[in-house]
């Protein structure tokens, strides 16, 4: 098995009323509560994000229908590569990239030990913003995904999967980032 093969995309599994009503959601966050990332080099990373909470019965609401979408299809990932051990979700962060956000190259293993990161894709009315997965020489592209309306993508947090996402150049990119361990 080639590596890349761990970097599963799937398409219009995740329905787009549901996508709709998250954008909705975190431009009303990003009014009021949503902030870039305190202490991160804006070259580095340059997005609004805004990571649900335990308080507010809203942020509960959508915890739980997010948590229950990746369950869903995180079993098509499951039947591809039964080994993976995962129990629950760390958190889920609610990202807006607007013209000139991006995050540059980086892996999301951390402290936490995360086991695989989902990525759910929004909307696909904006420029830029593919996400790009890396070789370990951090130069060679291993695999480019233009995400559309729907997109979710699972793969391993570790090392051996360095990615980013371009810099948006029109538009506004919203998506969800969560990780299972």
């Amino acid at each position: 098995m080639k590596i890349e093969e761990a970097i599963v995309e799937l398409n219009n599994l995740i329905d787009k009323s549901f996508c709709k009503d998250l954008i909705a959601y975190i431009d009303y966050k990003a009014k009021n509560k949503m902030s870039t990332v305190v202490g991160i080099n804006e070259d580095i990373r340059n997005v609004q994000g805004y990571t649900l909470g335990k308080n507010l019965i809203s942020d509960q609401v959508y915890f739980k229908h997010i948590q229950s979408e990746i369950t869903h299809v995180y079993s098509h990932y499951k039947f591809k590569f039964p080994q993976i051990s995962t129990s629950y979700l760390t958190q889920i962060d609610l990202l807006k990239y607007s013209p000139g956000g991006k995050y540059e190259m980086h892996t999301d293993y951390f402290p936490t030990q995360r086991t695989l990161t989902v990525i759910l894709n929004l909307n696909d009315e904006y420029e830029g913003g593919d996400f790009i997965f890396y070789q370990q020489n951090g130069k060679e592209e291993m695999k480019r995904i233009k995400c559309k309306t729907g997109t979710i993508i699972f793969f391993p947090s570790n090392f051996l999967f360095p990615h980013k996402v371009e810099a948006i150049t029109k538009g506004i990119r919203y998506s969800v980032v969560s990780w299972l361990i």
